[in-house]
């Protein structure tokens, strides 16, 4: 049987433990290490910054005016069908006591906007009454077609309108439409805001009538229409001012496509045959 050796056992056991502190020590500085790794690789440069705020700022500028865009036409559209809303219900309640709008008023006069108003006012929550008068906000502004040329403000809203403002904020006028002999609407959808542009926030309409029923139709006359025949083009027109037209496109589509590429004569024809207004009768029959 082989002695033990204490001293030897001793010495052994040293070493052991100073390997064991040797081994402890490595690791910690493992660790360390791998740690301040991790802060170099996490940390950005200067120039890594400045190119991710390049990229941002690059993607920014593509896609916010893209939605921008969208939202403002969703906006003006909203609009729209709430002031036609508004406008129908009205005429529909109006029709119950007095009947179809082109038989309200037999003098055939500008007298008539103010009946037409008379008649029409009591189903609408009207906050404001203008008259015959413009008052300084509307001569500030400066009033456009759709293709953008400046249309004058003494061209919207004129002496020969009676002019109100609804609960909303929509600006509407009134008068009495000599060779439509009915009720002719001019409607600034969103009120003293912008644009203040045709076929956008600013359009027509007729109080108009189908089968002896109260319909609410658009306006198109040879002085807001297109060199290709349509009334709603964002393109050079052959009469004064381009988008006159527009809220007969929206009521029979209920889209503002017009604002993104060229009607055809075609298309727009087949949109509106069944709102378009014939001069030569004082329906839409």
């Amino acid at each position: 049987m082989k002695k033990f050796n204490f001293l030897q056992f001793r010495e052994e056991g040293s070493e052991l433990k100073n390997r064991g502190k040797k081994s402890k020590k490595a690791v910690y500085h493992a660790v360390i290490e791998e740690q301040n790794l991790l802060k170099r690789k996490s940390a950005f440069t200067l120039a890594e910054v400045l190119i991710t705020l390049g990229i941002i700022g690059f993607v920014a500028a593509i896609t916010l005016p893209v939605l921008i865009s969208k939202y403002n036409e969703q906006a003006w559209l909203t609009a729209f069908k709430k002031s036609y809303s508004v406008l129908y219900q009205a005429y529909l309640m109006a029709y119950q006591e007095n009947g179809i709008a082109s038989t309200w008023c037999p003098e055939k006069n500008t007298d008539c906007a103010k009946k037409y108003f008379d008649i029409l006012s009591p189903y609408l929550n009207v906050v404001q009454i203008w008259g015959y008068e413009r008052p300084e906000a509307i001569n500030k502004i400066s009033y456009h077609d759709l293709d953008g040329r400046n249309i004058g403000s003494n061209n919207i809203f004129t002496r020969n309108h009676y002019k109100f403002v609804l609960n909303a904020g929509t600006i509407v006028s009134i008068q009495y439409e000599t060779e439509l002999n009915m009720p002719l609407l001019q409607v600034d959808t969103n009120g003293l805001k912008g644009p203040n542009q045709l076929g956008k926030d600013i359009f027509y309409f007729t109080l108009n009538s189908r089968a002896n029923y109260p319909v609410i139709s658009g306006f198109a006359k040879w002085w807001i229409g297109a060199s290709n025949g349509t009334y709603c083009t964002t393109e050079s027109q052959s009469g004064w001012w381009s988008g006159g037209g527009c809220s007969l496109w929206i009521i029979s589509k209920g889209n503002m496509d017009y604002l993104h590429r060229i009607l055809t004569s075609d298309e727009w024809k087949k949109a509106i045959k069944n709102l378009l207004v014939d001069l030569n009768k004082d329906s839409l029959d």
